[in-house]
């Protein structure tokens, strides 16, 4: 059986009852004789945390015996800080893992929300950008990147290209206390706040928001821009979530080939990541009939999981025969839809481009022509599997993946063709939008261009954006990135 046959992320096994004998330090398993202090709740999910991650996590060598980590050392005010404590510290001792804070903790509910895009919030979010294209910063807001449609922002009309003027009656600027307020008002505990928007055109409107449950929808816009002979299908696709997110981009490539599309455009700027089984079935729908049957990557696991060596792991139910070998973890294309005639296609990205993202990318690479434009993307060649413990669900890295060309280590990002900065000021499918005009400047001309004033332009607006990247990642930290095996097969 393969690894991603099975959703993972089932009851706890009681660590304390797995042997009746004195653990030798050494061991991963933590001291079960009865002179030890009665395990707390607290302890268990501390010891289990530590016990699976050592057992899947991909670097697995790096962590060392249950008596030297001492994972009952970590604390926090609550359980769940405690355990994210606890994997910051086992991320510290990895250097790609310590650098861009893969492996992390949530609650189970969180979990939830991850695979399928159930969440409870105002349902937009947001990026700082320069109005025009100088420097100053009071001439930088905070624009709405995207809304989703069954949010409150959706259903109350929030647009992208609208920035945030004041929110309770403060104004938000590009500093460090307009920081606090927004993560406070996106990521705290309050359920509602008064949000003052500027349009483009200059108007404002006020609006109460409350947070609500929703569930987010993963393809944002589509279109198809007509241009002489040639028909550009453009897709802006927001997260890899499951079931959900394969219906809607059936539905937008059933559309795509009605209208008979000969070039297609997909942007990604935002797209964090998601489901693998997800990516699958959009690479299935991108790639040309020649791909079909072809390898379209591989997972690797580590050399415990890949030798059979997984105890713990082998006593959460549909585990026992699992299979973690290479042959036995390999996708292949299998082409879908109607969309048959393309060969090449067009990524927007950006640094929030990340995991299953650059998986989709990577896995198109050597069979079609690719083209990059925007800013070099995130870099997370690597996933996991939820597994849950208690209310919550850990997700060590635990493997990476291999195209058929063999490209895997893509830990500094994959770079542009072209770079262009994130038109984030206007609303999508606007053909001015630097990122979608060069790509539809590109079908028309077979060239992107470098017209000196244009070019000079870019670069500005390019340098503003990496000088206002520290405060946008202060926001961003919070979001999930990553990809992960979650449906069964």
């Amino acid at each position: 059986m393969k690894i991603y046959q099975y959703l993972v992320g089932l009851s706890l096994v009681v660590m304390l009852g797995l042997s009746c004998k004195k653990s030798n330090p050494g061991t991963t398993t933590p001291p079960t004789d009865t002179t030890t202090v009665k395990a707390t709740a607290k302890d268990l999910l501390m010891d289990s945390l530590y016990l699976y991650t050592k057992e899947v996590y991909l670097w697995h060598e790096v962590i060392p015996s249950y008596a030297a980590f001492n994972p009952r050392q970590y604390t926090g005010s609550t359980d769940l800080i405690a355990a994210q404590n606890e994997m910051t510290a086992i991320r510290a001792l990895q250097p790609q893992d310590k650098k861009h804070g893969y492996s992390f903790v949530t609650t189970q509910a969180g979990s939830d929300a991850i695979q399928t895009g159930a969440d409870e919030d105002y349902g937009f979010f947001i990026k700082a950008a320069a109005l025009d294209k100088a420097l100053p910063y009071d001439s930088v807001h905070w624009f709405v990147e995207y809304v989703y449609k069954a949010s409150p922002s959706g259903t109350a009309g929030v647009q992208r290209g609208w920035y945030i003027s004041k929110i309770n009656n403060t104004a938000i600027g590009y500093d460090d206390a307009s920081v606090t307020i927004l993560n406070d008002i996106f990521f705290g505990t309050g359920t509602s706040a008064s949000f003052t928007f500027t349009k483009q055109d200059g108007s404002t409107v006020a609006m109460n928001l409350t947070k609500a449950a929703f569930t987010a929808n993963s393809v944002l816009y589509t279109d198809v821009i007509t241009a002489g002979a040639k028909k550009t299908g453009y897709i802006v696709f927001n997260q890899f979530f499951g079931a959900g997110s394969v219906t809607e981009l059936n539905t937008a490539f059933t559309d795509f080939a009605s209208k008979g599309i000969n070039e297609l455009v997909v942007d990604l700027r935002y797209n964090h990541g998601g489901s693998t089984s997800t990516q699958d079935a959009f690479a299935d729908l991108i790639a040309p009939a020649s791909a079909n049957g072809q390898t379209m990557y591989t997972y690797m696991f580590n050399d415990s999981l890949t030798a059979g060596k997984f105890p713990l792991l082998k006593k959460k139910p549909g585990f026992s025969n699992v299979s973690f070998l290479p042959a036995d973890n390999t996708q292949t294309f299998e082409k879908a839809g109607s969309v048959n005639t393309l060969s090449r296609v067009f990524f927007i990205v950006s640094g929030e481009t990340a995991s299953a993202s650059e998986l989709l990318i990577n896995n198109l690479r050597p069979y079609m022509d690719v083209k990059l434009i925007g800013d070099t993307t995130y870099g997370k060649p690597v996933g996991f599997f939820p597994i849950s413990i208690f209310n919550y669900a850990i997700y060590p890295i635990s493997f990476k993946t291999v195209n058929s060309a063999g490209s895997a280590e893509y830990y500094d990002g994959f770079a542009p063709d072209k770079l262009s900065p994130d038109g984030v000021n206007k609303n999508w499918g606007d053909q001015t939008e630097p990122c979608l005009g060069a790509a539809l400047k590109y079908i028309s001309t077979g060239s992107f261009g470098r017209y000196a004033a244009a070019e000079e332009s870019n670069q500005r607006q390019m340098a503003a954006q990496k000088l206002y990247q520290p405060l946008n990642s202060k926001l961003y930290g919070n979001k999930f990135t990553g990809m992960f095996v979650v449906k069964p097969r």
